[in-house]
């Protein structure tokens, strides 16, 4: 017996990922509902082309996001085999696509309905007479698949220190009780990484912390990047030459099926925290968050000494943290010398 997979197209692309991987080896045909909308974004073809689907197994029908008899209507003219076994995952689209699709299904013999919460690494099936069944996800997400589906075109800056020589220079860092002036930029120079001052340190830390994340969390290199350049999109413009790079991620990774953005900053001001700086950075780390969907979470990284912020200052900082969606406590040289690996799982949890 046939089975399809049907799929609710919305902003919201890693469910739908997800959930498609999952079940891709049992399926033969997939189905997308989809809307005008989505369609100008291309979020059907992000997903298919990134899983690789074949354009025979795809069906694809659009309707609306409010009117429920005409969307009924709709899905009866694909004529659609009874006979078939239908994996109807609900996730996407609104509430009244959702309860559309819902009730159109419903009335198939060989249905199963399920449902993948936004940054779980699970999903659950739907029954109308037991509890929900809860089933981890087997299958994972890369950062290519995942910049993918979410139409970010990327490019991947050359990681310049190996791990041990980045490791190294924090050392030579700490001793030096974290000054700029005292940076062992010498040591890079000697290892033939020639930059400016500045870059020197900027990009140090940013593989350092890269290392340590690494390391930490166990990824393997498919799952977190460092100098991640970001392009602005224009589907009208078909050479890449004519992107425009328009931000660049320090860090990123995936864990558990979640990502994660991390921004990093060797030192927000020389003599004392510069708070006109943390906001710029917490407006421009927000506005790249939201590019990866509202499952991702992002924090600052710093070597300055955060905890000389007053408390009246902190507690506004905390508050700016929250409205801008960045998760706060952030982590400073306090969190690397002393409870890196605990503050980490607090963060990915």
């Amino acid at each position: 017996m046939p089975t399809s997979l049907v799929s609710i197209i919305s902003e919201q692309a890693a469910p739908n990922f997800l959930f498609i991987k999952e079940f891709y080896d049992k399926v033969d045909k997939f189905l997308f509902v989809s809307t005008e909308q989505m369609e100008k974004k291309n979020k059907t073809n992000l997903l298919c082309e990134t899983l690789n689907i074949d354009k025979e197994k795809r069906i694809k029908t659009l309707i609306t996001d409010e009117y429920y008899y005409q969307n009924i209507e709709k899905l009866k003219k694909l004529n659609l085999s009874p006979d078939e076994t239908y994996l109807v995952n609900l996730t996407g689209g609104t509430k009244m696509m959702s309860i559309t699709i819902w009730q159109f299904f419903n009335t198939f013999k060989n249905v199963r309905f399920f449902y993948v919460p936004l940054g779980k690494n699970y999903y659950n099936e739907l029954f109308n007479d037991k509890p929900v069944i809860q089933r981890d996800f087997k299958t994972c997400i890369t950062c290519k698949e995942y910049l993918n589906i979410y139409g970010i075109r990327y490019e991947e800056s050359n990681i310049f220190l190996n791990k041990q020589l980045a490791n190294d220079i924090f050392n030579d860092v700490k001793a030096g009780n974290f000054d700029l002036d005292k940076f062992p930029k010498k040591k890079l120079k000697d290892n033939a990484i020639e930059h400016t001052n500045v870059q020197l340190r900027t990009r140090w830390f940013e593989e350092y912390v890269y290392y340590r994340i690494k390391k930490e969390l166990q990824l393997s290199d498919e799952y977190i990047i460092t100098g991640a350049k970001l392009f602005e999109i224009n589907e009208e413009k078909q050479s890449k030459s004519f992107y425009q790079n328009d931000n660049e991620v320090d860090v990123f990774f995936i864990y558990n099926n979640r990502p994660y953005i991390i921004e990093c900053k060797f030192s927000i001001g020389k003599e004392k925290i510069n708070y006109t700086n943390i906001n710029s950075i917490l407006y421009k780390l927000s506005a790249i968050n939201k590019r990866f969907g509202i499952s991702a979470k992002a924090t600052i990284f710093t070597l300055s000494d955060l905890s000389t912020i007053p408390q009246n200052a902190s507690e506004g900082l905390h508050r700016r943290a929250t409205i801008t969606n960045i998760y706060n406590p952030f982590f400073d040289r306090n969190t690397f010398l002393n409870n890196f690996d605990q503050e980490l799982l607090s963060f990915v949890c």
